[in-house]
């Protein structure tokens, strides 16, 4: 398009016709790849005599244009390399000459440009960068300080290698910014020029020194020129003009903007160059050495100076008195400048910091004007981390950490100040000043929670101090001291009272007092009575003691929470849902409902969250409403409704919307798969989700996964095997394929072999055609398997194969890479090795594990002989030895478990006492064991310790038997699992099978019987009298159910 053509487009584009406007965008866009346009749409901007509305219109399309293709890496067309060098000979002087308007627009383009090109492919704009900077043209001086602070900000986060391509742009520009810097601190106070061009040299400054000094400010004119423009930039007065303006104005003035780069300049360099012993790098020292000499002394007069205009009434911005305060904490933890201070600490605490501490005019206008505002600031952690008020409480904090003296002086103080409000309350004149002085006082006490509750005499007068000062707050008749009260009583409800923690008369009153501030009149009370209800329930000692107000709780946190956005108040429903459990049964629906709602909204915020309270809040929805369904598990009935209700929360983040919460929403599906009655064509629906995000990203939540899919294959087989639009056999299928063939960490994709008994086991006889597929994929990777965990599981698959139909699974084996001969052999060395380091089993450590293998060899014992081939006729006397072993070890844990009195004793029992005994498996059938590290030399044995921290990291340690399995609790011994083998005793069916051998095989019954030594025959008798002590249990429970 030519440039009549762009301009009739772009004015198009400003169009209130939504259709015509959506018309010249998509026009806009289709030529975006055009030859020649990006440089017209630059023309168009910067042209004078166009209509400034449409060059700015040209601007913006150009910027989007340019950060779409200036530099694509998926492949997508880019600017063409003419335009480009087009554009880079022209973009400084447009962005020169542009007004504000226009100008913000071309600085993004030129970011774009220079951080892809400069200065490889740009080596031309330093010149006239530079001689723009020595222009005597304000619009000039000000577009290059802009370009300039650009440069500059690219370098901003690297590291000291990358820094190299910017140390010849200050070499060349910082003597230049510096004469422009002295002459704008010398210029007439008023002049409206000067702030924003200060403003701009301290940005360039703050980004060239971010991650170190450059070696031109070591050098001893630059760094005495620049260390005194910047303490003059600090005593510097900002003119009576700007301070006598209305207070919106002057907090947006671009003077005060300016004032606080400089204060953030002189706090970042105190902070990281106020102690040279520090720094580690020459140049940083060098400066290190010269500022704490020099500059700190002059510095922190300054600093003291701007506190005690403070004290006197004079007006600071807030970002600046909230690094006045920053750097004057800083200077407590120096000793110089501690010293330096002397006496004075207790006076800048208790005249300057403390009455920034009450509640102000401003606070007192937000609070009747806007209360939900003035709630989001006051728990909203960006505002907190700004906040003069939060900033002076920290320099309380910090100089009555320092010195016992300096404590016990303020808490003096601070007594003294609700002594004064307690008299002036019943000589009935209290004031609004007395009332915003307590404000500050219970702020104190508030912030001095870690000390007052630790040091002597004030934790063994926490109680009384409470009773005193803080009880009495709660009937203020200035709402903003019942909050702060609510906020203090919060703070201090895990303290250990006179009467006990969690409990007592002190504990109840302060509970007492909260609750009754959450029907307060105004919402800032009530939601801070809400925020300190999570204390208290988390502290409480005996919940039936306040189960009978749980219906109160319940209504009043969902009616504050219909009526401000508040993440702390999920928080605090989330703790009641834990802390109360089952009770919570009857307010289920009503939970889930509130809590969905909350859900969705922090959700959808989180993405323009800069601290992500919003994905906080998220998970503190999904994790209360988890622990809701955990409280109704006993109810299959309800979760129909509940599902109405959540439903659409797990179908929108079964994808990578819900990455963040995945854990909490499989967790949440696996309750419905679980608990329902049946599973509902609506849940089904999911499966196809979890199938995307296994084959996406999800590798590493397999084990998560896999509990879903489990109940969905045995509390709802029927479907599984029957539906063919999603045929969910063939979607299994593809997930273990996925899992079995991708380079994966061998640990993640143990659950792949898990899913796959879990089919064999509920689907006995209806997966024939899937047998020999699936033991296919099986045996190929245990061929290329190299940890024991991974091993165990591949051949636990083959286990439930031959359980599931041994002349099936035998044919399959016979067809894998491995064979018949060497799978079999693989496994029996698996089944006799033993950890050096204990002697116990080193494979198969849970009890599942040793009965599954049990009942795969035990089903080849009754095999007709045509069907086995013939290594495994002349093996069957390993066969039986692999039972029996197998047998006598699970009986033998068993035994202990039962001795330790605890459920969680398998995996104590079984545990290996040496990393290194659970390495790696030599090759598969070797029967060979790893060594223990004896003998080795010191370099061998860090290498050992150093892959045994790596296997850790990895996540492949073997010797974890926590989490040997891998499915935490849903799969451990220790857990309920219901599985279609529960029934099946192993002793039992020995038991069975050697009897029935001796009639219908005697021939193998006898052959072995005569294989098997004397112990080994005692033991097997021992397993027989064992089997029928279990089958008289069984025959006993019966008959008592029956009763």
């Amino acid at each position: 398009m030519d440039i009549q053509v762009i301009c009739n487009v772009l004015t198009a584009t400003l169009s209130p016709d939504e259709g015509v406007r959506k018309a010249a965008e998509a026009t806009l866009l289709q030529n975006d790849h055009v030859p020649g346009q990006s440089v017209n749409l630059l023309r168009v901007a910067a042209e004078e005599a166009v209509d400034e509305h449409i060059r700015q219109a040209a601007a913006i399309t150009l910027k989007n244009s340019i950060k779409r293709s200036w530099e694509t890496t998926d492949g997508t067309q880019q600017v063409s390399e003419e335009d480009k060098a087009v554009i880079r000979e022209n973009l400084l002087e447009s962005l020169l000459r542009s007004p504000a308007s226009i100008r913000s627009q071309l600085a993004e383009v030129f970011k774009t440009v220079v951080v892809a090109d400069f200065p490889e492919r740009w080596p031309g704009l330093l010149q006239p960068l530079y001689n723009n900077l020595v222009s005597q043209e304000h619009r000039r001086l000000l577009g290059a300080l802009l370009a300039l602070r650009i440069v500059a900000r690219k370098y901003e986060y690297k590291d000291e290698d990358e820094r190299g391509e910017l140390a010849p742009v200050l070499v060349l520009t910082f003597p230049v910014l510096l004469h422009v810097f002295k002459q704008l601190l010398a210029a007439p106070p008023a002049s409206s020029e000067v702030p924003e061009l200060v403003k701009l040299i301290c940005k360039i400054f703050w980004s060239a020194s971010y991650m170190g000094i450059p070696a031109i400010l070591v050098e001893r004119q630059q760094f005495v020129e620049w260390m005194t423009c910047f303490h003059t930039a600090l005593t510097q007065p900002v003119p009576l003009g700007v301070q006598s303006a209305d207070l919106g104005e002057r907090e947006a003035s671009v003077w005060w903007k300016a004032k606080k780069w400089v204060m953030n300049i002189s706090y970042r360099l105190f902070n990281r160059y106020g102690v040279p012993k520090h720094c580690k790098n020459a140049t940083d020292i060098t400066f290190a050495e010269m500022f704490s000499v020099e500059c700190i002394p002059q510095f922190l007069d300054a600093h003291l100076a701007l506190m005690a205009g403070l004290s006197a009434g004079q007006y600071l911005s807030p970002r600046v008195t909230n690094t006045l305060f920053q750097f004057v904490t800083y200077a407590i933890g120096i000793k110089s400048t501690y010293k330096a201070v002397k006496d004075h600490w207790d006076n800048i605490v208790n005249n300057v910091a403390f009455p920034m501490m009450c509640f102000d005019e401003q606070d007192q206008e937000l609070w009747d004007d806007d209360p939900a505002e003035f709630i989001r600031k006051g728990y909203d952690l960006l505002e907190d981390m700004y906040s003069p008020k939060t900033a002076a409480a920290n320099l309380a904090h910090d100089l009555c950490t320092k010195k016992r003296m300096h404590l016990d002086k303020f808490m003096g103080f601070v007594v003294g100040v609700f002594a004064s409000y307690q008299r002036s309350n019943a000589a009935g004149n209290l004031t609004q000043e007395d009332a915003r002085r307590i404000d500050g006082a219970l702020l104190a006490i508030g912030c001095m929670t870690d000390l007052l509750k630790e040091k002597s005499p004030y934790k063994e007068q926490v109680g009384s101090m409470m009773l005193a000062y803080v009880m009495p707050c709660f009937d203020s008749a200035y709402g903003h001291v019942r909050a702060k009260a609510c906020w203090v009583a919060g703070s201090y409800a895990d303290t250990e009272f006179d009467d006990g923690k969690g409990l007592g008369k002190n504990f109840t009153m302060l509970f007492t007092k909260v609750v009754g501030c959450l029907t307060d009149s105004q919402l800032p009370v009530k939601v801070a009575a809400v925020v300190a209800l999570r204390s208290f329930i988390e502290e409480v000692e005996d919940p039936d003691s306040i189960k009978h107000i749980l219906p109160q709780l319940l209504d009043s946190i969902f009616t504050v929470m219909d009526q401000v956005d508040n993440e702390d108040l999920v928080f605090t429903l989330e703790a009641l849902v834990e802390k109360f459990g089952e009770d919570i049964a009857p307010y289920a629906l009503r939970m889930a409902q509130q809590l969905a709602i909350a859900f969705v909204k922090y959700s959808d915020a989180q993405d323009d969250d800069d601290d992500d309270t919003g994905g906080i809040a998220a998970f503190g929805c999904m994790r209360a409403l988890n622990t809701v369904l955990s409280s109704v598990a006993g109810l299959p009935l309800l979760f129909p409704s509940l599902e109405e209700v959540l439903f659409p929360i797990m179908e929108k983040m079964i994808s990578t919307d819900g990455q963040d919460i995945f854990d909490e929403i499989l967790e949440m599906l696996s309750y419905f798969t679980f608990y329902s009655v049946d599973i509902s064509p609506r849940l089904w629906s999911l499966w196809p989700r979890l199938q995307a995000v296994m084959m996406d990203w999800g590798i590493d939540y397999w084990e998560n996964i896999l509990v879903p899919l489990d109940n969905y294959i045995s509390r709802s087989t029927t479907v599984f095997l029957t539906s063919k639009t999603p045929d969910y056999q063939a979607s299994l299928y593809q997930m273990v394929q996925h899992s079995f063939t991708g380079d994966f960490n061998e640990r993640d994709i143990v659950p792949a072999a898990k899913v796959i008994g879990v089919l064999l086991q509920n689907c006995r006889g209806l997966v024939d055609s899937s047998v020999e597929p699936y033991l296919v994929l099986t045996i190929t990777k245990l061929g290329l398997a190299e940890t024991a965990v991974l091993k165990d599981a591949l051949m636990l698959v083959v286990a439930d194969a031959l359980h599931y139909n041994a002349p099936l699974a035998l044919r399959a084996l016979a067809s894998t890479p491995l064979g018949v001969a060497q799978t079999f052999a693989g496994w029996f060395s698996l089944i006799f090795a033993n950890s050096l380091g204990s002697g116990r089993p080193k494979h198969f450590k849970r009890v599942q594990d040793k009965k599954v293998c049990a009942l795969g060899l035990t089903a080849l014992l009754s095999c007709p002989d045509e069907v086995l081939p013939v290594e495994i006729k002349a093996g069957m006397p390993q066969v039986l030895a692999g039972v029996m072993r197998l047998l006598v070890t699970l009986q033998q844990q068993k035994e202990k478990m039962a001795k330790a009195g605890e459920a969680g004793a398998e995996d104590d029992e079984e545990e290996d006492e040496d990393i290194a005994d659970d390495d790696d498996d030599d090759e598969l059938g070797s029967g060979q064991d790893s060594g223990d590290g004896e003998g080795e030399t010191e370099d061998q044995y860090l290498a050992r310790l150093e892959k045994a921290a790596r296997d850790i990291i990895d996540g492949n340690e073997e010797g974890d038997s926590e989490d040997e399995d891998g499915f935490g609790g849903f799969f451990s011994d220790d857990e309920e699992v219901q599985s279609p083998l529960d029934s099946i005793d192993p002793f039992i069916t020995l038991a069975d099978i050697m009897s029935q051998m001796q009639h219908v095989l005697p021939a193998r019954h006898a052959f072995l019987v005569a294989s098997l030594d004397a112990a080994a025959q005692t033991n097997l008798s021992g397993l027989f009298v064992l089997a029928e002590t279990e089958r008289q249990k069984k025959v006993a429970i019966a008959l008592r159910q029956a009763s």
